[in-house]
């Protein structure tokens, strides 16, 4: 018997960055979601619920990319590429902001099964066209068995 087509998981999203001027900060994020491979890539879904509304997310994983897409308070599409600078458009209450990324680092774990476990990307963002920060996201996933 093959791997199950979707897997329930516990998912830890924490972003660490370092802003213009050396502020740093963290924040952590915890949802319940799914995950399932298609193609050779990795899916995460899940829903970020805030008192403003709500925003599906998907974080598609390959061993060498990293994609978030989210839509519905927030719209975005970017992808994360080793060495590469990628642009996206970041949509919110306050308007539409040009995205650009310059990643540094993108790293995937699996655990003993083979099942994605974690993926970790480091880049700096741009926001219109200025540098806004350093970022690392790691998102932890642990499956519901």
């Amino acid at each position: 018997m093959g791997r199950p087509p979707i897997q329930q998981v516990a998912i830890t999203i924490e972003s660490q960055f370092v802003l213009e001027g050396g502020r740093r900060d963290k924040h952590e994020y915890r949802y319940a979601g799914e995950l399932h491979l298609m193609n050779g890539t990795w899916y995460i879904k899940y829903v970020e619920q805030d008192e403003a509304g709500e925003t599906k997310a998907t974080v598609k994983v390959r061993p060498d990319e990293v994609v978030v897409i989210r839509n519905g308070l927030v719209s975005m599409r970017q992808s994360f590429r080793l060495g590469v600078t990628t642009s996206g458009v970041f949509e919110s209450l306050a308007g539409p902001m040009q995205m650009d990324t310059e990643t540094t680092d993108v790293r995937v774990k699996y655990d003993e099964e083979g099942y994605l476990c974690e993926a970790v990307w480091n880049y700096t963002l741009f926001l219109n066209e200025q540098e806004a920060g350093h970022y690392m996201v790691t998102c932890s996933l642990q499956r519901k068995r």
